[in-house]
């Protein structure tokens, strides 16, 4: 990050800088998280699906894959340019536009399934809320919010905010929300398998 660009005062030109410098960020393995594969094998994808803080578009990507109408978002133009990029040369339908995940646009959704691969583990716990409530407008009801993050015991100078089952519970709190589950699992990145933790949150 360069000495004038600070990520709170505009964090998508920090996250564009961050796409920018490397084509190969350590969370970016151009494959699904194995735990969404794995749930979506024990029950599957249900209907329209957003991959929110979508960077190169790999879950929205896989969704289009499995058959269903896939919308990609995230705050860094350069990271939806690469994503749309990615599904052309796959020849993929998945549509993917800039916003903001604290402040979506009020035309977005609605969405059955939300998948958050790294989003949620990237706020910090004031904003993790916010985020809730944000999703609360997009997701219909009786749609499932699955995300996946670093859990407690991840590596502590790696960048994100490992969080816990209550920080989940805290997070989704409101009377909209039920969360359905929680399991340990792995989140993998470029680098290495880390201590994740899978939560799947139903709208009420």
């Amino acid at each position: 990050m360069s000495e004038d660009t600070d990520a709170e005062d505009d964090p998508a030109e920090w996250w564009d800088e961050v796409y920018d410098s490397d084509d190969s960020v350590p969370w970016d393995t151009g494959e699904p998280q194995p735990a969404f594969v794995n749930l979506a094998d024990e029950e599957d994808l249900s209907g329209r699906v957003l991959d929110i803080g979508c960077g190169t578009g790999t879950h929205a990507c896989w969704a289009a894959e499995r058959g269903h109408p896939a919308v990609g978002s995230d705050l860094s133009e350069r990271a939806v340019e690469r994503a749309r990029e990615t599904a052309a040369d796959r020849g993929l339908d998945a549509t993917f536009r800039v916003a903001d995940a604290l402040d979506l646009p009020d035309d977005f959704g609605p969405f059955d399934t939300v998948l958050d691969s790294g989003l949620f583990h990237a706020f910090e716990t004031d904003q993790r809320e916010e985020y809730a409530d944000e999703l609360a407008g997009v997701v219909s009801s009786g749609g499932q919010v699955w995300l996946v993050g670093f859990r407690e015991g991840a590596p502590e100078d790696w960048g994100p905010n490992p969080f816990s089952r209550a920080d989940v519970t805290g997070a989704f709190a409101g009377e909209e929300w039920s969360v359905r589950e929680m399991r340990d699992v792995a989140f993998e990145t470029r680098e290495a398998s880390v201590p994740g933790l899978l939560a799947v949150v139903e709208s009420v």
